[in-house]
C-alpha cells in the first residue's frame, strides 16, 4: 500500500500494489519500485532508479539517476553501533548514478556530523557493506562478501576482491587491487595490490594498462614502490627521497596520500602475523 503523505505519485513511475512508502518520500519521474519494498522518509530517489524488490530504504536517503537495486539491498540502516539511537534518520547516506546494488548488499547512513557518500558507476556484488561514516568514490567495485568498516575511504577504479575486509579510517589509493580473502587495518597506496593480510606485494599492473597509463608513469611508479618497499628505508627517509623527485605528479600523488593518511600503511613484504594481530 501507498503509506501517508507528502507521498505523492511521480509521472511515468510505477510502483508496485505491494510496496510500501511512507513519510517524506520524494520519487522523481521514470522510478520503480518493484514487490515488497519499503520506503520511509526521509527519502529522494532521482530519475532511471530501479528497485527491483524487496529492497528497503529508510533514514535520510539521497539517491541519484541510474541505480539499479537487486532483490535483498537495503540502504539507509542505522550503523552497527550500539551507542547510536536507531531512530535517529541523519546524518543519513548520500548516493550518485549508475551504481549496482546486488542481493544481501547494506550501505549504513553515518553516525558523525557527515553523510555515508557511495559515488557514481560503482557494482557492488552479492551480501557486500558499507560502513557508516565511509566514502567510496566512482568505477569501483567489490565482489561478493567484501566488506569495508566504518569511515573507511575508497578511491576512484579500486577493485576490492570477494570475503576481503577493511578496517575502520582504512585510506585506499585510486586504482589498488585487494587480492580477495585477505584483511587490512593498514591504508593502501594508489595502485598497490594487497597480495596477503596486510601486505602490498605487487603494483596493479593490469589495471594500470588498462586504464591507458603511459609506460612511463607505469615505470615511475614501479619506482615509488621500490623506495618504499623494496630499498630498507623508513618511512621518513623514503618520504624525503620522493620529495626529492618533486614536482613529478606521479610521485606528488604518493606524498599526497601518506600525507593525508591517518593510518599505518601496509607493509610491503610479508611478516608473521601474532595471534589477534592484523599483520
Amino acid at each position: 500500500m501507498i503509506g501517508c503523505r507528502p507521498f505523492t505519485m511521480p509521472q511515468a513511475s510505477s510502483i508496485h500494489s505491494t510496496a510500501v512508502i511512507e513519510g517524506d518520500v520524494r520519487l522523481d519521474d521514470d522510478v520503480i519500485i518493484g514487490p515488497y519494498c519499503i520506503i520511509t522518509g526521509p527519502v529522494h530517489i532521482k530519475s532511471g532508479t530501479r528497485l527491483i524488490g524487496q529492497n528497503w530504504i529508510h533514514g535520510r536517503v539521497e539517491m541519484g539517476h541510474g541505480n539499479v537495486l537487486y532483490p535483498g539491498a537495503r540502504i539507509g540502516g542505522p550503523p552497527q553501533d550500539l551507542g547510536f539511537d536507531h531512530e535517529e534518520p541523519d546524518p543519513g547516506i548520500i548516493i550518485g548514478d549508475e551504481n549496482v546494488f546486488r542481493e544481501g548488499f547494506a550501505g549504513h547512513r553515518g553516525k558523525t556530523d557527515e553523510p555515508t557518500r557511495i559515488g557514481n558507476k560503482n557494482y557492488f556484488m552479492t551480501n557486500t557493506h558499507v560502513g557508516h561514516d565511509s566514502q567510496v568514490a566512482n568505477h569501483c567495485t567489490l565482489a561478493t562478501g567484501a566488506c569495508l568498516g566504518g569511515h573507511v575511504q575508497v578511491a576512484d577504479r579500486v577493485i576490492i576482491g570477494g570475503n576481503t575486509a577493511v578496517g575502520q579510517f582504512v585510506q585506499i589509493g585510486r586504482g589498488a587491487f585487494l587480492t580477495g580473502g585477505y584483511a587490512t587495518s593498514q591504508s593502501i597506496l594508489p595502485w598497490f595490490m594487497l597480495t596477503s593480510t596486510g601486505t602490498c606485494g605487487a603494483l596493479n599492473l593490469i589495471g594500470m594498462r588498462r586504464f591507458g597509463m603511459s609506460q612511463e608513469e607505469i615505470a615511475r611508479r614501479k619506482w615509488v614502490y621500490q623506495v618504499l618497499y623494496r630499498k630498507g628505508l623508513s618511512l621518513s627517509s623514503a618520504v624525503e627521497t620522493l620529495q626529492q623527485a618533486t614536482p613529478d605528479p606521479v610521485v606528488q600523488e604518493y606524498l599526497d596520500f601518506i600525507e593525508s593518511n591517518d593510518r599505518p600503511l601496509c607493509h610491503g613484504s610479508s611478516r608473521a602475523i601474532r595471534a589477534g594481530g592484523s599483520g
